[in-house]
């Protein structure tokens, strides 16, 4: 059994208890007030039968018929406790104004009265403790309702009490006054109860959680702005709605990890909480290149981008070079229509602009090749020479591979840490002109530059 199944069990026990005992002591003094109490405490068992079935059902994992769980099944039960205190509290009233304007009734304050109202404050004080920290804790409605029931209870008692202590000092209306408060007490718990678990029923936002979301949002590495947030409660649990801008250039893969890292960032701030976050694409302050990356993503058929130029002209135009793979096997007018649907993304981008592209082939599947090293030495080693009069004896390695007809040399290069990637650059480029003037044969030279560490 749960804790808060617990708990509500324990307090319905409880109240029957007390009901009990205050029924008999009110019968046997003729108080309006611990009548009034035990009415009260009736109602409190009523109340607690209520909460323990309420958790229960609000503890049912979601099924087909309720697909966000049960969880508002405890704001109905603590609405339908909040009429019936309401309905109560009424009656209670009526009866004490009654007794006033007969002068109070005939009450009898006997000692063990005191002692019975002694114990239910100790009792009571107890029960709210319990059912606050258990509520509380457990972001429970229903036990929530229970615990402000205990203290109206509490407060009541006490009123009663006093005015058990004023009809013995020779004052008999007090009685019917302390049932007056009881009623007022109850009256009061019943608004504020009936208040909070309609706000649940009806989604009312609770107060600053979507700016608190929206902070925990933002605050995620890749989420660019936060452009909605909705919240709602039910059951002890929140459920956020969130839409966020992510770069136009993160891919599917990333965004999608983005999305995963909010839904984490919430859940581990603000607590139990179903969160459903939606990604749109955010221009943000994206640098000319990557507007133009951005719409080749637009262009079904496009393999990739590289090599983006964007070129200001004197009149104030744009010019813009740039390299696009196609799949090799592309028929040359299928290809001739996709760049030119990619020359009209790009100049969605920026207005009027003269693009030009350069096609490559794209293989989009691994190719078979080998290391010809063995074979061919003399490839390896004119390669090599190459590569060592532009970088000196940096080269890491120097590999000729062959594919199909293809002959490739791929090398690795070190440079200073504190070159930049434009000289870097530089560096590559130089090698592989001079590779290329070496091989006359070679179709592609790789040149990787990294760092000494």
């Amino acid at each position: 059994m749960s804790t808060a199944r617990r708990t509500a069990l324990l307090s319905f026990l409880a109240a029957l208890a007390l009901v009990a005992t205050k029924l008999l002591v009110g019968l046997a003094t003729s108080s309006l007030g611990i009548l009034a109490e035990a009415l009260h405490s009736g109602l409190d068992a009523v109340a607690a039968l209520l909460s323990l079935y309420a958790v229960g059902v609000a503890e049912r994992p979601p099924d087909e018929q309720h697909q966000y769980g049960h969880g508002k099944a405890q704001h109905l039960a603590a609405l339908s406790e909040a009429a019936i205190l309401a309905a109560v509290a009424i009656w209670i009233g009526f009866e004490a104004v009654m007794r006033l304007r007969s002068g109070g009734g005939d009450v009898q304050p006997e000692w063990y009265a005191f002692v019975l109202l002694f114990g239910v404050l100790i009792v009571d004080a107890a029960r709210w403790s319990v059912s606050f920290r258990t509520g509380t804790r457990e972001r429970n409605a229903a036990l929530l309702a229970s615990a402000w029931h205990f203290a109206s209870d509490f407060a009541g008692t006490t009123a009663v009490l006093i005015g058990l202590a004023l009809v013995s000092a020779g004052y008999p209306r007090a009685d019917a006054v302390a049932a007056l408060t009881v009623a007022g007490l109850v009256l009061v718990a019943a608004a504020r109860l009936a208040l909070r678990n309609i706000d649940a029923l009806m989604d009312r936002a609770p107060s600053g959680l979507d700016r608190q979301i929206g902070q925990i949002a933002q605050a995620v590495p890749g989420v660019a702005e936060v452009r909605s947030v909705r919240v709602r409660e039910a059951g002890g649990e929140s459920f956020a709605d969130v839409v966020i801008g992510v770069s136009r250039l993160e891919g599917l893969e990333r965004s999608h990890q983005t999305m995963d890292e909010v839904e984490d960032a919430v859940r581990s701030q603000i607590g139990p909480a179903q969160v459903t976050v939606h990604v749109e694409p955010s221009t943000g302050a994206e640098a000319p290149n990557e507007r133009v990356a951005a719409a080749a993503l637009r262009v079904p058929g496009v393999v990739e981008t590289h090599n983006i130029s964007v070129l200001e002209q004197g009149t104030g135009g744009r010019a813009i070079t740039l390299h696009v793979r196609l799949p090799e096997d592309m028929p040359m007018r299928e290809a001739a229509l996709t760049v030119e649907r990619l020359k009209r993304e790009i100049r969605s981008e920026f207005g009027v602009a003269r693009v030009y592209a350069h096609v490559e082939p794209s293989a989009l599947s691994a190719q078979p090749a080998r290391d010809i090293g063995a074979e061919q030495p003399q490839l390896v080693r004119a390669a090599s020479e190459a590569v060592t009069r532009v970088a000196g004896q940096g080269a890491a390695e120097v590999v000729v591979y062959r594919q199909g007809e293809r002959l490739l040399v791929v090398t690795s290069l070190r440079a200073e840490p504190g070159r930049s990637v434009r000289e870097a650059h530089v560096l590559a480029s130089r090698v592989e002109d001079a590779v290329r003037d070496a091989l006359d044969s070679v179709d592609d030279v790789i040149v990787e530059v990294s760092a000494d560490a």
